[in-house]
């Protein structure tokens, strides 16, 4: 039965990196129409080792700021130059040398609120944005791995540089438990979407909890998957579009409503520099045989000068895609 993306849907986006951010962004105008605006949640991996997010959480033992802080960005109303002062990166040889002051604005809150999801809910009230936004878990997770061939990975800066296709794929601590309002947003749903993102180390992440793939396979709503445009140097080199929904549904124990790609092709220059890296585009294969169904629409942003969902095509594709399913 098609889903009425006119009524007040509640949707979920599930996923980490920038995919999240942009997914969050494309469904935001859904958030503040005027009429039936939808109730968007977005939950956020995080078990992120890298970077400014990798150094606080090493410092400070907390859970890693950087995905969060880029999916406040996308879900603000208006920019302002607190969305400014969020993204704005130190360029050092010092000890705040790549650190963000977004992630140490959302760690401070944190610690000043005793409350990463009360930070998050002060930070959302000053920069005005849409929806709620949730850490998957307040335990900073590790992700491991273990490939084909026996080798072990761990964290996701080696994950990153893995050689795929991976054979197992877990988190530690075992015990680890998502926050309660993730799982009661999943079993409340109305639409559950994945976001799209680097496949082991942000999109499958979050469905290794196993409160959180519980609740998705109890829940009625839709199990989306908005696939990525481009394969990965590493973690993905040579992975297909079905390598990435086997992985999905094997590692998640989830089973997919719909996956939606992108069937445009990138600009010749774009494409040559992702070339260089490995990189490939992901498509669909037209004898596809997975029991999933795919949709394909042109979603590119063609002026962008990286591979990048266009925020207009993707939000009228997922809502196109809702009316079929």
């Amino acid at each position: 039965m098609a889903t009425d993306i006119e009524a007040s849907l509640r949707v979920v986006a599930i996923g980490g990196g920038t995919g999240l951010a942009a997914l969050l962004r494309a469904l935001k105008p859904n958030a503040i129409r005027e009429k039936r605006p939808w109730r968007i949640t977005g939950v956020v991996a995080v078990s992120d080792d890298g970077g400014s997010s990798g150094r606080l959480r090493e410092e400070f033992g907390v859970i890693p700021p950087g995905d969060l802080r880029n999916c406040l960005s996308a879900l603000g109303i208006k920019g302002s130059i607190l969305s400014d002062l969020l993204d704005y990166r130190f360029q050092s040889d010092g000890a705040l040398g790549g650190h963000s002051l977004g992630n140490l604005m959302l760690s401070a809150m944190a610690d000043i609120c005793g409350s990463w999801v009360a930070a998050i809910r002060q930070l959302s009230d000053v920069l005005v944005t849409v929806g709620n936004l949730y850490p998957a878990s307040l335990v900073p997770v590790t992700l491991l791995a273990e490939d084909a061939l026996g080798k072990k990975y761990q964290g996701e800066s080696s994950i990153n540089k893995c050689t795929p296709p991976l054979k197992k794929l877990w988190l530690e601590p075992l015990d680890a438990e998502p926050i309660p309002e993730v799982v009661l947003a999943i079993l409340n749903a109305d639409l559950i979407i994945l976001a799209p993102g680097s496949l082991y180390t942000s999109t499958v992440p979050n469905l290794l909890f196993k409160e959180i793939y519980t609740a998705i396979r109890q829940s009625s709503a839709p199990l989306i998957y908005v696939a990525n445009l481009m394969t990965e140097q590493g973690e993905s080199n040579g992975l297909t579009l079905e390598d990435h929904i086997e992985a999905i549904q094997s590692f998640g124990r989830v089973q997919l409503s719909a996956v939606l790609a992108n069937n445009a092709s990138l600009r010749a220059s774009v494409l040559e520099k992702y070339e260089k890296e490995g990189g490939v585009q992901l498509f669909a294969s037209d004898d596809a045989k997975i029991g999933v169904p795919i949709i394909s629409r042109a979603l590119l942003d063609s002026e962008a000068d990286l591979a990048r969902h266009h925020p207009n095509l993707l939000d009228t594709a997922i809502k196109d895609m809702l009316k079929q399913i």
